[in-house]
């Protein structure tokens, strides 16, 4: 997989300073931008390109950083690059001591990160959370699962008043989870038995 970047205007590079979660900074997907190119490819309005491994994640951006998720075999990964140059800053493997049952739709390495500027979240069904510093040094790690869900765990988690929040919806036994950004633990819990299932 590539992942490229487009040369935006700089009132467009303004505007769009930062992506910190999965849709944008309030879950909408859009943003007010200014005059994007028309045009887009190879050579055209990309200031680099960095090949990476696959994933289905939506990368999210700080002020420096872009951060995604990935799968190679069966490594899972958080991956770090420049946001300027494209180059990558670190790696880390996630722990796997499962494997989840997929649809053909999905990957072991959709959910998106989410980053303050300073740490950076991510989600694995086949682990759980983990908590890194944008410079790569785990913080914590809060395992979860296994999961029931059809399609395989796509959730995003978000952050709200200082937790990390995920959705956890199955085909039973769904749940909303709020853990401490901070050290990971849990702060609670709410049950969802309405939800029968998560995309």
């Amino acid at each position: 997989m590539i992942l490229g970047a487009l040369a935006l205007s700089a009132l467009a590079w303004a505007e769009t300073a930062e992506w910190s979660r999965f849709r944008g900074p309030n879950g909408g997907g859009a943003i007010e931008a200014g005059a994007l190119p028309v045009e887009v490819g190879p050579d055209r309005n990309l200031l680099w390109r960095t090949e990476i491994p696959a994933g289905d994640s939506s990368p999210v951006l700080s002020a420096e950083r872009i951060f995604l998720t990935a799968s190679e075999g069966e490594a899972l990964y958080t991956i770090a690059l420049d946001r300027e140059t494209g180059s990558e800053l670190w790696r880390r493997e996630a722990p796997r001591p499962r494997t989840e049952t997929l649809d053909n739709r999905n990957g072991p390495a959709s959910p998106s990160a989410v980053t303050d500027g300073e740490r950076v979240w991510v989600f694995f069904g086949d682990f759980g959370l983990l908590c890194y510093t944008v410079d790569g040094e785990e913080l914590w790690r809060h395992p979860l699962g296994p999961f029931d869900n059809i399609y395989g765990m796509g959730a995003s988690p978000i952050l709200a008043a200082g937790n990390v929040v995920l959705a956890v919806d199955q085909q039973r036994d769904s749940y909303i989870l709020a853990v401490d950004a901070g050290s990971g633990e849990p702060v609670w819990r709410t049950e969802r038995p309405a939800a029968r299932s998560g995309h």
